[in-house]
């Protein structure tokens, strides 16, 4: 019966070629929920070979939707992994030890909550020039897009509070200044019943923020940082600061700016604010580096 229960697995692990001493009787009575779990949530069920640790995927046809768990008792197991975003007291509820039928039915209750969440991320990606995380996951709860071709946004969305959106601003002083000043003053007209890039659009009065011209395709040349000529530095960023000039069009990685600017005799930094001159124009630019490389942490999840 064993035997014919191994059919449920997608994937079964033989993890030691000892026999393994198994109380058939618990074993039977996971194999069954598991066969629920698939029925369910048409999820993926991966195995050891004594059925210890499980994992379920492909959630909501997403394979990047997951739940690991690890055996604490006969029938009681323990969420060890997640693909859920940081959620808070949320998460609390996988703390506590139940069958692998609960857990699964807490974390697709979760991810329903999550719908508008990643619906509104998904619109980002897919309409916006998204520069920052390279890597898309489920986790990551924010997006650095490009609004033209100095200025960035950082925008942060709050996992279960669909209108609670942070945007931070990445550029040249004076056209941050009057966005800020711009996204501050017609917040309140946030319209709750569109989602989050329709808002963007209203606040900007924009028709359309820039998009990729080829998703994952060439590097955007008149992007290329103005000191070391990449696009990508050793870290994977993207040229993301630019002088005050309104005349010098050239943008840098931070990491080169800060190691020019570390060069030179007449820099200065004034409470974690550096100044010295751009490279090429030479008007002088000030700059926040920690801030600006902390806004570009994959494990940050607000903007400072």
């Amino acid at each position: 019966m064993l035997d014919n229960m191994l059919q449920y697995l997608d994937k079964y692990q033989e993890t030691s070629t000892e026999r393994v001493d198994l109380n058939v009787d618990s074993v039977l009575k996971i194999f069954k929920q598991l066969e629920t779990v698939k029925h369910d949530h048409g999820c993926k069920i991966f195995s050891n070979s004594d059925v210890s640790k499980i994992k379920l995927s492909g959630f909501k046809a997403i394979d990047a939707n997951f739940l690991e768990m690890e055996r604490i008792s006969d029938g009681d197991f323990q969420v060890t992994s997640h693909s859920l975003p940081d959620l808070g007291s949320s998460i609390e509820l996988f703390k506590w030890h139940a069958s692998p039928e609960a857990h699964a039915a807490s974390f697709v209750q979760i991810l329903d909550q999550l719908d508008e969440f990643y619906s509104n991320l998904h619109t980002l990606d897919e309409l916006c020039h998204v520069v920052e995380p390279v890597d898309i996951d489920t986790r990551t709860t924010w997006r650095i897009i490009k609004f033209n071709q100095k200025v960035f946004l950082k925008i942060t969305l709050h996992p279960l509070q669909p209108a609670s959106v942070v945007v931070a601003f990445l550029g040249p002083t004076t056209e941050i200044e009057y966005l800020r000043e711009l996204y501050n003053t017609k917040l309140e007209d946030w319209d709750p019943e569109s989602d989050v890039y329709t808002n963007l659009l209203r606040i900007f009065e924009i028709m359309a923020f820039p998009m990729r011209i080829e998703p994952g395709g060439l590097d955007d040349e008149g992007s290329q940082c103005g000191i070391c000529m990449s696009y990508r530095d050793d870290r994977n960023k993207i040229p993301i600061i630019s002088c005050d000039n309104e005349k010098c069009s050239l943008i840098f990685h931070i990491g080169c700016l800060k190691e020019w600017f570390m060069s030179l005799k007449d820099s200065r930094t004034f409470f974690a604010i550096s100044v010295g001159t751009c490279p090429y124009c030479k008007q002088k630019v000030s700059s926040s580096f920690d801030e600006l490389l902390n806004n570009l942490e994959l494990n940050r999840t607000n903007p400072t």
